[in-house]
């Protein structure tokens, strides 16, 4: 059996302490949890510089860092259930499945997606993984990052999944330039050989993307036609969708 690591095992006990005690002076953390004085220093430190731990006079409390990750949990749970009712709405309309992405921790992850009640259909399970070249909700997601956080996140060869796949990070630029202006993307086979796709975006009410609102269809069995009146209504639900959070003050 591997043995913990001990600094870890005195953080996880800092931090229960200051959950239960709500706060508590550096000298009253060493004494209460039997942590030597010069020790208890360091981690408060460490803890403190960054944002786990808050400082207020002589006491110590759980920092900002932990409001951060339960809101950002929160955030993603409202947005899945605002989104629910209109995916349904969409998919009953269309015949097709509809999902709701955003972009975290450095990934595409579906936070929610309703299915078409076809026998042949697409599925896409919620909390499901995509790259972020390949895809029109991954372009929705990432085309208003600055050009240092995309060089930092893609390689200047980019996986390929098929003949359609944009492999080349600054070709890939090029793209997401056109899809912050046009305010759509297409994924014309790029991840699967037989599956595209059209992505909206939800804004917040700083005109930030918060999410993409996509629908994934079968790229042999679907018309332009049908195509154009899917978009309009998908950016119908998502203007809805961004108000309903915006009037949450989200």
């Amino acid at each position: 059996m591997k043995k913990l690591v001990p600094a870890m095992e005195k953080i996880d006990k800092i931090f229960n302490y200051l959950y239960l005690k709500e706060k508590a002076s550096q000298a009253e953390i060493s004494k209460d949890l039997n942590i030597p004085k010069a020790t208890t220093n360091r981690l408060i430190y460490t803890l403190v510089t960054m944002g786990y731990i808050c400082q207020n006079g002589k006491d110590y409390s759980l920092g900002n860092k932990f409001d951060y990750f339960s809101n950002k949990n929160k955030n993603y749970n409202l947005i899945k259930n605002i989104s629910y009712p209109y995916l349904e709405e969409l998919s009953l309309k269309f015949k097709e499945t509809f999902k709701v992405s955003v972009f975290d921790k450095n990934k595409i992850r579906v936070i929610a997606s309703v299915e078409s009640n076809d026998y042949y259909k697409i599925t896409v399970p919620e909390n499901a993984i995509f790259p972020l070249h390949a895809g029109a909700a991954s372009k929705i997601l990432i085309c208003q990052l600055p050009e240092k956080r995309l060089n930092s996140l893609l390689p200047e060869i980019l996986p390929k999944y098929t003949e359609n796949t944009i492999t080349s990070r600054e070709n890939l630029k090029k793209e997401l330039f056109k899809v912050n202006v046009k305010k759509i993307a297409f994924d014309n086979m790029e991840h699967s050989n037989t599956i595209s796709a059209v992505a909206i975006p939800i804004y917040d009410k700083n005109n930030k993307i918060i999410a993409a609102l996509s629908c994934p269809f079968f790229s042999n069995n679907t018309n332009e036609h049908h195509i154009s009146e899917i978009v309009i209504a998908m950016k119908d639900i998502s203007e809805k969708i961004g108000t309903t959070l915006n009037n949450m003050s989200y």
